[in-house]
Formats: C-alpha cells, structure tokens, sequence
C-alpha cells in the first residue's frame, strides 16, 4: 500500500485511538478484545484490523511501519495473518468478519482468495455469528466501538498448532465494500496474542569440583529433542501447541547421585523419579529444575613405622589418584591421646597416593612410648582422612644397654 499526507476527506472516519487485549478463559479459548475511537460521528463506520504474526513497527523484519511512515509500504504479511472486518451501518449492531491470510506455500490456491486472482491473498470471507462474537458502538455518541471475538471458536487456534501474533493496527476503509480505499490508520503496535506455551529445564549441581564442568544428558518425547546441560545451564522449548511431552534424565553413576526435580507448577505436570510428565496447555510456560550433587571420595589411611623417629602413610580408594598434602605428627610419652602440641610435626605433599616423613634432624629421647597420628588433607575429589592415634608407634628405654 502507499501512504501520503494529508487530511482524511470529509464525512470519513478520522480515527483517533484504537485499543487491543487479549486472554485465555477458564477452559482454554483465547478472547480478542478490540476497541477504537473517531474524532466525528460519521455515522457509519467501515474498518479493518490487520493482526499479522510479524510486528510491522519493527524495521527487520517488519518494514518499519510507523505513524511518520510515507510513501510505499509492503507488509511483512505471513500465511494464517487475520484481518478482522468491522462494518457498522450507523444503527444497531456491526457485523463483524474474518479473513485469513493465504499462500502457495501452505497449498491454497488462486481460488480461495475472497476478492484478488492471485496469491498471496486474503481467503474467503467469514461472517462471524453471535456465539463466536459480538461488538457495539456507543449509541450516545457513535465515537467510539468495541468487539469481543472468541478466537478459538473462530477457528484461529487449532487444537494441538501453536499461534502466535505481533503485531496490530487499524484503518478506515471509505465503504463497507472489501476492496474500498483506505482512507485513514493508526500504525501498528506490539501486541502478543498466542496460544503457545513453554517448557524450560534448568540445572542445578551441588559441591561440583569446578562448577560446569559435568555434562548432564537428557531424553525426551519425539515432540522435543534431546539436549544436555551443565551446570547454571537451561533449555528453553517455547512456541509450543497444547499436547503432552516428556523429559527424562539420564541416570547418574558414582560420584553423581540425583537430589530432586521440582516444577514451578502442579498443573499437567507429574514428576516420577528422573521424568517429567507435562501436559501442556494452551500458552502455559512450565519451568523444571533438577538438581543432582557431587559425593566426594573417602579414601583410606594405612601407616608404615619406618626408621626410627620416621612414618609412612598410603592412601587407598577415593576417586581417581588423590592429591594434596599429609601432615605426620609425633607425641610425646606424655600425650597419650594425641590431644597436645605435637613434639615433632611434618607436612609431606602427597605423590602417587602415598607420603613419609625425611626427618634427620629430631631425635626423640624421652622414655615412654611415642605415637604418630598422621592426616590428609583432602582435595576436590577427596575427603581429608586421617589415622588413629598411636597406630605407629614405639618405645624408648633408657634402662636398655
């Protein structure tokens, strides 16, 4: 279409406001609200509003259509866009109609077009009756109309299809006739009227070593595909028609083990072990978490008395070859529990799963028994671990020759 400047001519419909609202209804239908104003009382009034699933005020990929737009216009019309006839006489009720947008490329034909000879086109007109709408105008001023459109009855929204819409705007035609001028608009605006719903999964690990470093897999129903996630990571599926789908998660070996998965609604959703169930209705947005945790190692100590005042510890199980540090401790006769300041102490860094002390330079000489008690560190992977005191042990007597 081309746009130009200038005043709307006389005894023509000079449109001020138009209004749009949309909603879902206990049940499932999706309700179309569709209000406008005029600036004079014509008396009658012949208007169509264009709902197009691309947003025509957006320069990509709609052209940008604006109120300060001038010159040639192409719309960035999609097969299944709406034009909503509204054809009020001056008295009574407006008869309200309905056309959808047709193409080659969803198999329509030249035929079906309501007024052109060619595709792409508006198809055939439908009248739509009292049980699917019903409109008015304001009978003490006629400035200003309103309709209401269930368009699930009106056969917009398919059962199981997902819709969605961008984008609406309004203009006069100068008589009730389909391929009448247009004389006067008011420029598109964003408007998000859908029956398309959501699914997100999101992923929770717990005392993850370096976080984000697991990868999670996931199954799901052929109407999904499947995916993995790490951690802080989500999968969104949106444009979604009612139906039911499914997502299962792998299960886990050692060290990973599966905490919980919870979902921000009860609604369609039933949750069994590691899958979700959602029978998804119509523009419902259901987000799942799972959550799965990091079990560390526990490995343990076994000790070696070596040359005296010398220990050796050794490291068995844990996951993968544990690193870190051991710390051996020497108490004295007079600590028989370990408890006190150790008389001698050394921090050894664990190699190949195993640590000893190198001392040369303490020399123990008090009578009595003297014990090692001996402790690592842990790591990432790891739990600490540590012996026994007096595990290793031995006794100096200075009475012996």
């Amino acid at each position: 279409m081309t746009i130009v400047n200038g005043s709307i001519p006389p005894n023509k419909n000079d449109l001020t406001k138009f209004y749009e609202a949309s909603e879902q209804v206990t049940g499932g239908d999706i309700f179309l609200y569709l209000g406008w104003e005029r600036l004079v009382n014509i008396g009658n009034a012949n208007l169509d509003f264009e709902i197009n699933q691309v947003n025509q005020a957006a320069p990509s990929p709609g052209p940008g259509f604006t109120t300060s737009s001038v010159g040639p216009l192409t719309l960035q019309r999609t097969a299944g866009d709406l034009l909503i006839n509204y054809d009020f006489s001056g008295s009574g009720t407006p008869t309200l109609g309905l056309n959808f947008w047709l193409t080659a490329a969803n198999g329509n034909t030249a035929g079906q077009c309501y007024s052109a000879n060619t595709l792409p086109c508006w198809g055939k007109h439908v009248t739509l009756g009292s049980t699917v709408a019903e409109g008015a105008v304001d009978p003490s001023t006629g400035l200003f109309g309103e309709a209401s459109i269930n368009l699930t009855d009106a056969g917009v929204f398919e059962p199981g299809v997902c819709e969605a819409f961008g984008s609406a705007f309004v203009k006069s035609r100068s008589s009730s006739s389909f391929t009448a001028e247009l004389k006067d608009f008011i420029a598109p605006v964003p408007v998000n009227i859908t029956n398309c719903g959501s699914i997100t999964i999101n992923k929770v690990t717990q005392n993850e070593p370096v976080p984000g470093t697991e990868s999670f897999d996931y199954t799901t129903s052929s109407n999904l595909t499947g995916f993995s996630l790490k951690n802080a990571e989500s999968k969104n599926f949106d444009k979604l028609g009612a139906g039911t789908y499914t997502v299962t998660e792998s299960a886990q070996t050692a060290p990973w083990s599966f905490v919980s998965l919870t979902c921000d609604t009860t609604t369609g959703v039933t949750i069994t072990g590691q899958e979700v169930s959602i029978a998804l209705g119509n523009g419902q947005n259901v987000t799942c978490t799972y959550t799965n945790t990091f079990t560390k190692g526990q490995p343990s100590v076994a000790t070696a008395q070596d040359l005296i005042p010398n220990d050796n510890l050794t490291l068995s199980g844990g996951l993968g070859t544990p690193t870190g540090t051991v710390t051996f401790n020497l108490y004295a006769p007079t600590d028989a529990t370990c408890a006190g300041t150790p008389a001698y102490t050394q921090t050894v860094t664990l190699t190949n799963g195993a640590a000893a002390t190198t001392n040369t330079t303490f020399h123990a000489t008090t009578e009595g028994t003297w014990r090692w008690a001996s402790s690592y560190s842990g790591d990432a992977y790891n739990n600490p671990a540590s012996s026994a005191c007096g595990v290793e042990q031995f006794t100096i007597d200075n009475s012996v020759p």
